[in-house]
């Protein structure tokens, strides 16, 4: 998996980990509670919340990897960041909140993820650091999915961004003579 896809799953489950980390708490507790009237064996159910707490130090680690690369960023890349993954804003959300056009977000966004991405694999969280210890989770495997599927979604609304710029229809409209010859008209 690409280096840039591991970031944006890091950041879009970031919400989700403490609340994956209490039901993980949960768990283990219902699983001691269930043991004094357990009838198999006892290191089975150790074993189980061994593997849960282990899961669950992967987990807040994940989250630690997302505060630091964020904490290292300039301010700007980490408001886009933290806007666009934490607080799930669309592109065209986080251009009115920053007041700034939609193709500079493009741009802003890209530049973030770019150093976002770098800090993580200078403190050696590499794709292969990632794929190794997080590729199974189902957190993060449905993280990526999500991250995919914001891709898709991002490539046609930049495609239109450029076409709008190449034609300088910025809250304008195309609209046609009846010569065919075309032109801008104001909303």
């Amino acid at each position: 998996m690409h280096q840039d896809l591991w970031s944006k799953s890091l950041l879009a489950t970031y919400n989700a980990l403490p609340l994956v980390v209490k039901c993980i708490d949960r768990s283990n507790m219902q699983i001691a509670l269930g043991s004094f009237s357990y009838q198999g064996n006892a290191l089975d159910l150790m074993n189980k919340m061994m593997a849960n707490n282990a899961r669950k130090e992967l987990l807040i680690n994940a989250k630690v990897i997302v505060d630091n690369a964020l904490g290292a960023l300039k301010p700007n890349s980490r408001r886009v960041l933290e806007l666009r993954y934490l607080q799930r804003k669309s592109f065209e959300e986080i251009a009115d909140a920053l007041n700034i056009c939609l193709r500079s977000v493009f741009r802003w966004h890209e530049i973030a993820l770019k150093q976002f991405s770098s800090y993580c694999i200078i403190k050696g969280y590499d794709e292969k650091w990632l794929d190794k210890r997080y590729a199974e989770d189902p957190v993060f495997v449905k993280g990526i999915r999500y991250c995919q599927l914001k891709d898709k979604s991002q490539v046609v609304e930049d495609k239109k961004v450029k076409i709008a710029d190449r034609l300088n229809l910025r809250g304008g409209y195309m609209s046609f003579s009846a010569d065919g010859a075309s032109g801008v008209a104001s909303m």
